[in-house]
C-alpha cells in the first residue's frame, strides 16, 4: 500500500470537505490541544462547513476533566466526548450528528490526525466492521465512502498534518502521526515524549512498567531491562525501549491528561 504525500492528502481532504454537509473532527482526550488541527478548522471556516468536535478515547481520563474540556471547546464548536473503542457515549454522537446536520440524509466527513480513532468511529456508525483499523499511524491512506445508515453517508479521510509540524518527530508522536519503527533514531523523540508525559502524570511510567526515573534516558534503560530488551553482553536495547514507549502511547497504554486553560477576564 503506497502512502500519499501530505500535499496530496490535503488536496483530497479539501475535496471531501467541499462535498460534506457536516464534519466531525476527532481529537485525543489525553491531549486535546495538541490533537486539534487548527489549519483544518480554518479551512472549514473558509468553506462554511459546520463542525462537531469529537473527543475520543474518553475512557482514559476522568469524567470531570472530560466535562471541563467539553465546556471549553463548546465556546467554539459543538463538542461530544466518546470512547469509540468501548462504545461509551456513542449514542450522543448520533444525536449530535442529527442535531447539527443542515439536512437529512446527511453526508458527514470524519477528519483528524492519524490514529485518533477515526476508523473506529466509522465502524461504530456503520454498526459493523467496514473501515480497516490498525494501531499503525497513517493506516488510512485514502477516503472511504460508507453508507452507514439510510440517512447517513460517512466519509473517512487520510490523516493530514500541517506542514510546519511534519519535521517535528516529538510533536508527530503526540499526535499519533508517526510509526516509531520508521524513525531513524526514535530515542530523542521518545525522551521528549517521556518528559511531556511525566510533566502531566509523574506516575505514568511506574503505573505502566513498574519502574521510574527522573532521567528519561535512564528510564528507557529501566524499561528496556524490565521488558527483556537485551542485546548480546546484557546491554539494554535502548532503541527498542524507545519504540516500545512510543507504541504504548499510540495504543493508549500511557496516560496523562490536563485541564483546559482557565477563562481569562
Amino acid at each position: 500500500m503506497s502512502r500519499v504525500s501530505q500535499a496530496e492528502a490535503w488536496r483530497r481532504v479539501r475535496n471531501i470537505l467541499e462535498m460534506s454537509d457536516l464534519v466531525l473532527e476527532v481529537i485525543d482526550a489525553r491531549d486535546p490541544m495538541e490533537t486539534r488541527n487548527r489549519k483544518l478548522e480554518d479551512l472549514l471556516g473558509k468553506l462554511g462547513k459546520p463542525l462537531v468536535i469529537v473527543i475520543n478515547k474518553a475512557d482514559l481520563i476522568p469524567l470531570e476533566v472530560l466535562k471541563e474540556w467539553k465546556e471549553y471547546l463548546e465556546r467554539e464548536y459543538p463538542t461530544v466526548f466518546i470512547s469509540a473503542k468501548n462504545r461509551l457515549g456513542t449514542r450522543k454522537l448520533i444525536v449530535s450528528i442529527k442535531k447539527y446536520a443542515p439536512r437529512l440524509p446527511v453526508r458527514v466527513s470524519v477528519v483528524g490526525y492519524p490514529n485518533v480513532g477515526k476508523s473506529t468511529i466509522i465502524n461504530y456508525l456503520k454498526g459493523r466492521h467496514v473501515a480497516e483499523t490498525s494501531p499503525i499511524p497513517g493506516w488510512t491512506i485514502g477516503e472511504q465512502i460508507v453508507k452507514a445508515k439510510q440517512w447517513l453517508i460517512v466519509i473517512d479521510t487520510p490523516g493530514v498534518i500541517p506542514a510546519d509540524e511534519v519535521k517535528d518527530d516529538a510533536l508527530l508522536i503526540i499526535k499519533g502521526a508517526i510509526d516509531p519503527s520508521k524513525l531513524d533514531d526514535p530515542i530523542p523523540p521518545a525522551i521528549k515524549l517521556i518528559m511531556r508525559i511525566k510533566s502531566f502524570n509523574p506516575k505514568a511510567f511506574m503505573d505502566r512498567y513498574g519502574v521510574d526515573s527522573e532521567d528519561p534516558l535512564e528510564l528507557l534503560e529501566l524499561i528496556g531491562r524490565r521488558r527483556g530488551l537485551l542485546m548480546k553482553g546484557g546491554n539494554v536495547n535502548i532503541r527498542g525501549a524507545a519504540i516500545a514507549v512510543i507504541r504504548d502511547w499510540i495504543l493508549g497504554k500511557l496516560i496523562y491528561y490536563y485541564r483546559p486553560p482557565t477563562r481569562s477576564g
